[in-house]
């Protein structure tokens, strides 16, 4: 019979390489966690881990156990969830993963409605580089994960739900140059810097088809931005007190837009769009909380759209369209 503690000791060793740092984690002694693993290794028959004065490693028999092992833990933790939703009881916790750019934008209200709607969920928000979020799905750090979706599509085991396409500008302070330029075209915007969070792969090979031919092949290959930051907010301040220009959704910048903080290049279309979605593991059952946050998040979604729909059709924003 394998005993789930000791294993989940075999994997805190795996992660810490130290029997000092993984006791420590376990908040038991460092002798308690020897003996756990040497009565783990007996009851085995091999030995799992190569011991040195320096660290620890797993051996070729530690590495078979520990991927069980893991996935063991995973399963017991599902299990858990799954007997809790069968008995009709709402899951105390919601942990929900976002990228920090334009998903980012959304979720705080969304998790407001829900705090009203749920007073007592406990719910956390891990705002985190997209290309990290479905690792922390799977290994079910977060329950949900808010992104744009576009690099996501073909995994097998996550399921998405899609929301609406958000229409992507340039965005720059009012006093900046192209604000004041007639006929802007694609290639003007390569005299500046370009920020922006770190790009997926759809959205680098836009922009490479807009850049200048002469620029164009230099370019592949090589970081497009010059100022890389993944906080909205962050980067937002950066383009009110500099010359460089950014790629954004209307709803992330509505409120800066209305104070007259930063604008918009409206007359330039570089065929980019966020495609944001929410994104869970397959199969996985949605609890209580988790299908009204979807809900809520989709309804927040459709009114920026329309409020978006709404600035590009006038041409103006209203005191009737604030957010």
């Amino acid at each position: 019979m394998l005993d789930m503690r000791r294993l989940g000791h075999a994997v805190a060793l795996a992660e810490h390489r130290n029997f000092a740092r993984a006791a420590a984690s376990l908040h038991i002694t460092q002798p308690a966690l020897s003996r756990s693993i040497q009565a783990l290794e007996d009851s085995m028959g091999v030995q799992l881990f190569d011991r040195s004065p320096r660290d620890v490693e797993p051996t070729a028999f530690g590495e078979l156990v520990l991927r069980h092992a893991r996935s063991l833990a995973l399963s017991a933790r599902d299990l858990d969830r799954e007997l809790q939703l069968a008995k009709g009881l709402e899951i105390g916790t919601l942990n929900v993963g976002a990228g920090p750019w334009g998903a980012a934008a959304m979720v705080g209200v969304t998790v407001g409605k829900l705090s009203r709607q749920y007073p007592r969920l406990r719910t956390s928000v891990l705002v985190s580089p997209w290309m990290e979020l479905p690792a922390r799905i799977r290994s079910r750090e977060v329950d949900l994960m808010v992104s744009d979706v576009s690099e996501l599509q073909g995994q097998d085991d996550l399921d998405i739900t899609p929301l609406r396409s958000h229409q992507a500008f340039v965005v720059c302070r009012p006093g900046h140059p192209l604000a004041q330029q007639d006929g802007v075209c694609a290639a003007d915007l390569f005299r500046f810097p370009l920020a922006g969070p770190h790009l997926p792969q759809h959205a680098t090979d836009t922009l490479l088809s807009h850049m200048p031919p002469a620029v164009r092949e230099p370019a592949k290959g090589r970081e497009l931005l010059t100022l890389t930051c993944d906080s909205s907010s962050v980067l937002k301040a950066i383009l009110a007190h500099s010359d460089a220009i950014s790629i954004m959704s209307i709803f992330m910048v509505m409120k800066e837009l209305q104070a007259g903080e930063l604008t918009m290049i409206r007359g330039l279309d570089l065929g980019l769009q966020g495609q944001f979605g929410v994104t869970r593991l397959r199969g996985r059952t949605l609890s209580a909380p988790a299908g009204a946050f979807v809900a809520l998040l989709a309804a927040h979604d459709q009114s920026l759209f329309e409020m978006e729909q709404t600035m590009l059709a006038t041409n103006t924003l209203t005191p009737a369209d604030r957010m």
